[in-house]
């Protein structure tokens, strides 16, 4: 079952569908930045433990490194990204958005010299459907009457954060290959929190604004830098799997876990045609992982 790529991305959908819906709580406990650092900082406390405790030896080869700063910036910037659309804007859009990083890294893959066939094609259409459908029935509930983060100019900013996200995601997904191949896993997700610890802290600072972390927000920091890590590791772990693309396709179904939650604890009104769009989004991407 290990060897399972679907085992590793159901689980990375279950540890991220709950991960997302936290970002909201984390996000407007601290700040989406602050929120991410913490994120950040207790994920490379777990992946080093977790190191220690296996004794994983550190690959210090320099070939990759490229590779690794590339995902290490990319992962940051794509989650500073994404956590201020859940933090300002409704989960139940931006986490479909986010969803279709697969869909999105096609036309890079053009730019890169690759030749999708028609059916690629027809799935990244399926997709960015259910992208539409999943905005426009959201779109619909804004107005001068309706909460805040449903306003018209929430709704786009939400949408061109989530989409933004996805991009770079999607860029960073060559990226993670090429760096796993080298440094295996682990030491890859050590890296880019690490890195995104740095870069948080330094930004942070820079900006001279005073960051609080209370006592009582810290069981939901915790669990949010967990699991969000997790959730890259079982993805990882599922990369380097036969058929390790099935790990993305089934992590992909995290999507419909944040957008249930939303639902039933922040109660957020999602309409059938919305999840008609989230279902689409996961075909999408299914069948880019089935015939990509």
């Amino acid at each position: 079952m290990l060897e399972n790529a679907v085992f590793w991305g159901a689980g990375c959908a279950i540890v991220w569908g709950f991960s997302d819906y936290i970002a909201r709580l984390a996000g407007r406990s601290v700040g989406p930045m602050a929120a991410t650092f913490a994120m950040m900082m207790v994920g490379g406390v777990l992946i080093a433990a977790i190191m220690a405790v296996m004794g994983t030896p550190v690959e210090w080869r320099l070939d990759g490194l490229h590779w690794l700063l590339a995902i290490g910036a990319g992962v940051t910037l794509g989650a500073v990204l994404f956590f201020y659309a859940v933090t300002h804007g409704p989960v139940s859009l931006a986490a479909p958005m986010v969803a279709c990083y697969p869909a999105v890294a096609v036309p890079i893959s053009v730019v890169l010299g690759a030749q999708p066939k028609p059916i690629i094609w027809g799935a990244m259409a399926i997709t960015l459907a259910g992208i539409w459908l999943v905005a426009r029935t959201v779109s619909a509930r804004g107005g001068e009457d309706a909460a805040k983060e449903y306003t018209p100019a929430v709704i786009r900013r939400t949408i061109v954060l989530s989409l933004a996200a996805a991009s770079i995601y999607a860029a960073s997904l060559t990226a993670a290959d090429r760096a796993i191949e080298i440094y295996g896993s682990l030491q890859t997700v050590l890296v880019i929190r690490l890195m995104g610890t740095v870069v948080l802290m330094a930004v942070l600072l820079g900006r001279r604004e005073k960051v609080r972390f209370p006592m009582r927000v810290w069981p939901v920091l915790v669990a949010f830098g967990i699991l969000d890590t997790l959730g890259h590791l079982f993805l990882f772990f599922g990369l380097e799997t036969t058929r390790g693309e099935y790990a993305i396709v089934a992590s992909v179904a995290y999507t419909a876990v944040t957008v249930l939650l939303a639902r039933i604890f922040l109660h957020e009104p999602v309409s059938k045609p919305q999840w008609g769009g989230v279902a689409l989004i996961i075909a999408g991407v299914a069948i880019l992982g089935a015939f990509g």
